[in-house]
């Protein structure tokens, strides 16, 4: 558990809605555009009595989308401190992940399988849809995630900062931020097409998270499935 004063306090709903409100009313500027119009057209001007409505009803809809991405962003925020503070720390195994040919931001989105276990914390499995850099796609690889586990409500997270794969500096010091590669059998397998995951690797490979000996070896895996 992490001390409360070292964790950063969660954002204010406020905080959190007034630039997603600015966003969604820019995308939808349409809205506001015709709720001005519609109040600044005198009421006898034929063909313009739909402007005020429209505009109203889309500046509504900007509103209620902002107000519930907020909401769910707060509502994250504040479970993610909770846990931070009063959580605890422990292993999630990961079963399976599946691609679910989402992409937000261009990062996919996976249904990741985990058993959950550690000390004081009763094993349970559990099931998630997040969405994953593809540069931390290889933690699920590793075979575990560090996860945040409140054992009274069993509510958890993933705690992706805690998270590390071990680059050539870290492993020349003689420091693994990541528990032991299971063997290639018991690893889940990624459905991703193989240019897909030759670019990745690629990736990996110009931000130095894996070794030149390690990108030769996962390159030839994949070339041989083809």
């Amino acid at each position: 558990m992490t001390a409360p004063s070292e964790v950063p306090q969660p954002r204010s709903f406020l905080r959190n809605l007034i630039p997603i409100l600015l966003f969604m009313l820019l995308c939808g500027i349409v809205g506001p555009i015709f709720l001005v119009a519609g109040l600044a057209v005198p009421d006898d001007e034929p063909d313009t009595g739909w402007l005020l409505p429209t505009g109203i009803a889309i500046t509504a809809l900007d509103v209620v989308i902002a107000l519930a991405i907020a909401n769910a962003r707060t509502t994250k925020q504040r479970k993610m401190y909770q846990l931070r503070t009063h959580g605890r720390r422990a292993q999630g195994r990961v079963l399976s992940f599946e691609q679910t040919n989402v992409r937000v931001n261009d990062q996919p989105m996976l249904v990741i399988r985990l058993r959950i276990e550690g000390e004081g914390v009763t094993p349970f499995e559990a099931q998630v849809r997040s969405v994953v850099p593809d540069i931390q796609i290889p933690l699920l690889h590793a075979g575990t995630l560090p996860v945040l586990v409140d054992p009274e409500t069993d509510e958890w997270e993933i705690d992706w900062e805690a998270a590390r794969v071990i680059t050539p500096t870290t492993a020349a010091a003689g420091i693994s931020l990541t528990p032991p590669v299971p063997p290639a059998d018991e690893r889940p397998a990624d459905e991703r097409p193989a240019a897909d995951r030759l670019a990745g690797l690629d990736d990996l490979l110009r931000r130095d998270l894996v070794s030149r000996d390690e990108y030769d070896a996962a390159r030839a895996r994949i070339l041989d499935e083809l």
